[in-house]
């Protein structure tokens, strides 16, 4: 049985990125850029949100925006329409191993308590 899936299109909201790949989250989403050379199509799975299209750059890269894609949400990446998805490259946290979901960090929250 064929299974039907909804793909909605990230928005190309740009944001101000601080490293060049990754899931950024700014307090109202998220936005995610990942390296995917050879492939013509790449979506962000965020779970208890939906799959979204990434807008393909010049240079190889994936990018959009995801409104309320929130620091703890769980994430993975699908190429080409392919069944399977696969976690961030470049994850800052991928809670279940390497193979699980990656997590959505926002490393700006952390409060350091040391000088």
């Amino acid at each position: 049985m064929l299974q039907t899936r909804t793909v909605s299109r990230a928005s190309s909201r740009q944001t101000a990125r601080r490293l060049p790949v990754g899931a950024e989250p700014d307090g109202t989403g998220t936005h995610f850029r990942v390296w995917a050379p050879g492939r013509a199509e790449v979506s962000v799975c965020v779970e208890a949100r939906g799959e979204f299209a990434l807008t393909p750059e010049a240079d190889g890269h994936f990018g959009g925006y995801v409104a309320d894609a929130a620091a703890g949400q769980r994430y993975r990446f699908r190429l080409d329409g392919e069944e399977e998805t696969y976690p961030d490259p470049a994850s800052r946290f991928q809670p279940d191993g390497p193979h699980g979901p990656s997590e959505i960090v926002d490393a700006a929250a952390f409060r350091w308590t040391d000088s």
